[in-house]
């Protein structure tokens, strides 16, 4: 009997800390900045997304287009940054926005959406020299091998829940 006790005894405590790091991995730091971040970004709070730049200087947007829930937005690279409002009123749009002329090494963007649950993100980039690569998040920095056109594909991410319609913004550099 005593055997057993002292084989239990240390089973018992063993399981008890288990128990204790189980609960420590739901409230891991890494995840809780993930959090944070996600649900306070600094930068959508300073910019107006009621304030289109397309809009606001038409040489800076060639074409506006809409097939088959697809928004197909041109912007001359040269007149980068810019800043493009946009509306999903149906849960299969995208948004692709085609750029011209792109001439710098480094690609930056960000979809800044007015709901923080909105599901939407960067599905792909086509680069230059017709390669796609995706599906990324809701900001992108990406090296761009040559001069040349880049396309942007914004829409819903098939692996997350969210609302699928609103409105958001999505600012090129």
């Amino acid at each position: 009997m005593k055997k057993r006790a002292f084989f239990l005894i240390p089973l018992l405590m063993f399981s008890c800390k288990k128990e204790g790091t189980e609960t420590n991995k739901k409230t891991d730091s890494v995840i809780i900045s993930e959090q944070s971040e996600n649900t306070s970004k600094p930068d959508s709070l300073d910019m107006k997304i009621n304030q289109d730049t397309l809009k606001k200087e038409n040489n800076k947007v060639e074409v506006t287009e809409t097939k088959n829930g697809e928004i197909i937005k041109i912007v001359d690279g040269e007149k980068l940054p810019v800043l493009i409002d946009e509306k999903f009123t149906d849960k299969n749009q995208k948004l692709i926005i085609k750029i011209k002329n792109y001439e710098k090494t480094d690609l930056k963007a960000s979809v800044l959406p007015e709901n923080n649950n909105m599901n939407i993100r960067f599905n792909q980039i086509k680069t230059p020299d017709g390669k796609f690569d995706g599906p990324f998040g809701r900001d992108i920095s990406y090296k761009i091998p040559k001069n040349g056109d880049v396309w942007l594909i914004i829409g819903k991410n098939l692996m997350a829940e969210g609302d699928l319609t609103g409105n958001f913004s999505v600012r090129i550099e």
